[in-house]
C-alpha cells in the first residue's frame, strides 16, 4: 500500500513495479497476457481490474479502450492509473523488432508516461530488458492536471 499524499512520480513508479511484476507473471505462466489495469485509490490501496469486455473476438485495443472508459468513470476515486498491455515494438520500417510490456501511466497530480519493457523468452525464462519511457497520453484524467 502506498501511503497518502507521496509524491506522484514515486507513486507512478509504484504502479509501473506492480504492473511489471504481474505482466511478467502472466507471460510467465501464459507466455502473453491480456491488457490490464491498475489503479491507485485515494487511500493508498492498489486494485487490479480486468475488462468487462470478455470475448476471443475482441482485438487488445478494445480491451485498452474498455479499461480506460472503467477508468474514467472512477477517476475520482483513483489518484494514479496506468493501463498494461503486451505489444510488438516495430523499427521505423513497420518491422517487429521485439515484444513489450507496455505501461500507459497517468497522475491525477502529474504528467503521464509511458513505459515500455521489451522482453523475450530463453527457453522456458523470461529475460526483461532495460526500461524505456517517455511523455504519454491523458485518457483517464483530461481536464483535471494542474497548470
Amino acid at each position: 500500500m502506498v501511503p497518502p499524499m507521496t509524491d506522484p512520480r514515486d507513486e507512478l513508479n509504484e504502479l509501473l513495479n506492480d504492473a511489471v511484476e504481474v505482466a511478467a507473471e502472466l507471460l510467465e505462466k501464459d507466455g502473453e497476457f491480456e491488457p490490464f489495469a491498475l489503479a491507485l485509490r485515494q487511500d493508498g490501496e492498489i486494485l487490479h481490474l480486468s475488462s468487462e469486455e470478455q470475448g476471443d473476438d475482441l482485438q487488445p485495443e478494445q480491451i485498452v479502450e474498455s479499461l480506460r472508459s472503467t477508468l474514467r468513470e472512477a477517476r475520482d476515486a483513483y489518484r494514479a492509473v496506468a493501463v498494461v498491455a503486451d505489444v510488438t515494438l516495430e523499427d521505423d520500417d513497420s518491422q517487429a523488432v521485439s515484444a513489450a510490456i507496455h505501461v500507459a501511466m497517468e497522475h491525477a497530480a502529474g504528467e503521464p508516461v509511458t513505459c515500455y519493457v521489451p522482453y523475450e523468452f530463453k527457453g522456458e525464462s523470461l529475460e526483461l530488458a532495460e526500461l524505456v519511457g517517455e511523455p504519454g497520453e491523458t485518457f483517464v484524467f483530461e481536464g483535471v492536471h494542474p497548470n
